[in-house]
């Protein structure tokens, strides 16, 4: 609306032009004006005044050009259409300040343009896993640079463990992994499960960032380091009178890498081009559904309900230890999006009773609840707890019910022990190492071990 009151020294024409402004901006949230009407009003706005917008937006969201010919004035305009290519969205959703001129992140990028294969290989992983990351991220309104710290930590394999006892993409270590819920038994390690290890990431950098005052390469180096070291480095250059940019930190050597390679990474992923890197397509869609299974369930029967191979349902279950899924949970399953609805029919028809694999043992002279559980691959506390047994005593001449596995247990492709069978028969790495199977003796210990064979206790 025009005000009541205009300065003294506005001419008619440009009251005019005033005038017809209001009256187009107004037509436009009523949508009263035919298209001769918007023209005739632009018209008259431009000519009084050639600065004019052209482009007047209503409130409402509508274009006050003139209409086509064959639309209609209340037809919404559409939203841009998403990216197919999930390495377009992630770039969009940059928010960090990655036009960084630092020897540290050029060192980085530069390694990483050595080694093309590399970045093929950690993306054709990440096919799996970063689409929900990638939604969990926005979900929380955080930096889409995130999506890319699984290739620093694990390289996106869930399997991966280092020398520090992280484990999982994430690489959480025991103690951060208890603060966020990771539960870690026989059965099942959370630090490894797709969905429960993201949240709980996203949790610990949120916290990071919120205690960081909202510098997010504070939050990244407290993740790799602990907060605690950061703090202390923060601390001690305020006292000197120095900056307390990350840059001018003094911290261990793997966290002064570890954000250059994070924004060496996202500098590459803005424009592959330029730095002659070809990113694998990764589509922008859900690749896995989460299916609830309701118990425990045999992971190979599993497979073999969803149409998947084992290998597959490991690796978006990586969570699961064993042959089966944890008895008191969770109790779901990741499947591909394509399979959720097979999987699901074979589920409603399988009865909970049928999910397991069962056998009745005659207890023998000599046995234990250890050496029963292990002939079957299970634990000893699982067959007190379907047994009703409340002590550890068992009497010869009577029945079991143990849980077995429907397979052979060489088909649990990613299990734990078939993991661990293949890095022990793996031929080592350099010509000065070697296997040794040694049989323990009467007053061994780890430490003695350890000692006469020079390798570190763990």
């Amino acid at each position: 609306m025009l005000s009541a009151r205009l300065p003294l020294n506005y001419s008619p024409l440009r009251i005019l032009a005033l005038a017809a402004l209001s009256l187009l901006l107004t037509a436009c949230q009523a949508s009263l004006l035919s298209n001769d009407q918007s023209e005739a009003a632009i018209a008259a706005a431009q000519s009084a005044n050639p600065s004019a917008e052209k482009y007047l937006i209503a409130d409402n969201g509508y274009s006050c050009l003139p209409l086509a010919a064959n639309s209609h004035p209340d037809e919404p305009v559409l939203p841009p259409k998403p990216p197919e290519d999930l390495w377009q969205r992630v770039r969009d959703g940059f928010q960090l300040d990655i036009d960084v001129d630092s020897k540290r992140v050029q060192s980085e990028l530069n390694w990483y343009r050595r080694h093309p294969a590399y970045m093929k290989r950690v993306s054709i992983r990440a096919q799996r896993y970063m689409y929900h990351i990638v939604e969990e991220l926005e979900s929380r309104n955080m930096p889409l640079e995130l999506a890319l710290l699984p290739i620093v930590e694990s390289a996106f394999d869930p399997f991966a463990y280092s020398h520090g006892r992280a484990a999982g993409m994430w690489q959480f270590i025991p103690g951060t992994a208890r603060m966020y819920g990771l539960d870690k038994n026989w059965w099942y390690d959370g630090r490894r499960d797709i969905t429960a290890s993201t949240d709980a990431a996203l949790k610990y950098l949120s916290r990071l960032n919120k205690l960081f005052d909202g510098d997010w390469l504070h939050a990244l180096a407290s993740y790799n380091s602990g907060q605690g070291k950061v703090g202390r480095a923060i601390r001690k250059n305020k006292k000197q009178g120095k900056n307390t940019a990350f840059w001018d930190l003094k911290l261990p050597r793997e966290t002064e890498a570890y954000v250059p390679k994070l924004i060496a990474l996202a500098m590459l992923v803005a424009d592959p081009e330029k730095y002659n890197i070809t990113l694998p397509m990764i589509e922008n869609r859900p690749y896995f559904s989460i299916v609830d299974v309701g118990s425990q369930i045999d992971l190979a029967q599993a497979a073999t309900m969803a149409d998947i191979t084992m290998e597959e349902l490991y690796r978006l279950n990586p969570g699961f230890n064993r042959w089966a899924t944890a008895p008191k949970g969770p109790h779901h399953l990741l499947v591909p999006v394509a399979k959720e609805q097979t999987f699901q029919l074979a589920l409603d028809n399988l009865p909970p009773d049928q999910r397991i694999g069962w056998e009745r043992y005659h207890i023998k002279n000599g046995d234990s609840l250890i050496t029963i559980a292990n002939k079957y691959n299970t634990r000893p506390d699982v067959i007190k707890r379907i047994n009703g047994i409340k002590g550890n005593t068992i009497r010869a001449g009577k029945t079991l019910l143990v849980p077995i596995a429907q397979a052979p247990m060489d088909d649990y492709v990613l299990s734990i022990d078939q993991r661990l069978a293949r890095m022990q028969t793996r031929a080592p790495s350099s010509k000065k190492s070697q296997q040794v199977k040694y049989t323990v003796r009467k007053g061994d210990s780890f430490w003695k071990i350890s000692r006469n064979y020079n390798v570190g206790i763990k």
